[in-house]
């Protein structure tokens, strides 16, 4: 192989040469086996294991390859139910670092950050929260692992994407155990151009002035442009979700733009006068993409 191979190639056949190795392979020997220069197939490594496609370990003084957990070669979409195993066996297992270079490495092959968080992420912590229930994880074990989690998401944050002024969203989380999937959604929504504001756990701040820091917190981040500011409301009972509702329709009346608001909740909330009510963040999600394409 050489400089006539382009980089996807390079990749199937340095993973296949990886693959097949037990101990890894040094620069050299790897070169040899794919028919490249040494100077050529180092930049491509460095370039990879940036992107979490391969790893690297010293031996003496000479740099061993080879081929982590969270390495490999995916299709997507094709793809996306391999995923959601093998993320969550990292995660179980304690590889931070393997379930970091696993979504590096979908997020460079392809994958939608958006649907790895209703694909990968949220089974993840649904498994995670029955396993807890089921008396096999203890409750700091399961925060390590939640920790994992929220860490991972940071690695679903594609640079290349620029928020798009007429996409706006605020997510709150109407209580604490709620807060990750604030974070994932975010992480979702960020990748798709939305600007996200996070401000997360506000059910200290639920009071009669609610409606009132509401309206500064909009005044704030948003200046009714064109386009649509959706505020997202996670988890909370039908009490809650009531009183958010009220609050939010006291502030539209008084706040220029198209202000909606979506509940994801197992409480009926659109009964309670959301624009949308789901318990599903993969409907969530698809709601702000039809809401902001209307707009």
């Amino acid at each position: 192989m050489g400089y006539g191979y382009g980089e996807e190639a390079v990749r199937r056949r340095l993973v296949g040469v990886l693959g097949a190795s037990e101990s890894g392979m040094s620069g050299t020997e790897l070169a040899s086996e794919m028919g490249m220069s040494r100077i050529t197939l180092a930049k491509y490594l460095m370039s990879f294991e940036q992107r979490g496609l391969v790893k690297s370990r010293p031996a003496g003084n000479i740099t061993i390859w080879y081929m982590g957990r969270g390495s490999g070669v995916y299709t997507f979409p094709d793809d996306y139910f391999r995923i959601e195993s093998a993320y969550l066996d990292m995660v179980v297992s304690g590889d931070a670092e393997d379930v970091f270079s696993l979504v590096q490495n979908c997020i460079h092959s392809g994958a939608r950050p958006a649907r790895l968080v209703t694909e990968a992420v949220l089974p993840a912590l649904n498994s995670l929260d029955r396993m807890y229930d089921e008396g096999r994880l203890g409750g700091l074990e399961r925060a390590l692992l939640r920790d994992t989690i929220a860490r991972s998401l940071h690695y679903m944050n594609r640079p290349a994407i620029h928020s798009i002024p007429t996409k706006n969203c605020i997510l709150l989380a109407a209580e604490p155990r709620e807060v990750m999937i604030c974070r994932a959604a975010a992480a979702a929504l960020r990748s798709e151009g939305w600007r996200v504001h996070l401000p997360g756990d506000i059910s200290a701040s639920v009071d009669v002035f609610f409606d009132l820091d509401l309206h500064k917190l909009l005044g704030r981040v948003w200046k009714g442009t064109p386009g649509v500011m959706v505020l997202a409301v996670f988890g909370g009972d039908e009490e809650a979700l009531q009183f958010l509702a009220g609050s939010v329709d006291t502030v539209r009346k008084g706040t220029p733009g198209n202000i909606r608001l979506a509940f994801c909740s197992r409480t009926d909330g659109k009964r309670l006068g959301a624009d949308v009510a789901s318990e599903s963040l993969a409907d969530i999600l698809q709601w702000c993409d039809t809401v902001h394409k209307s707009a």
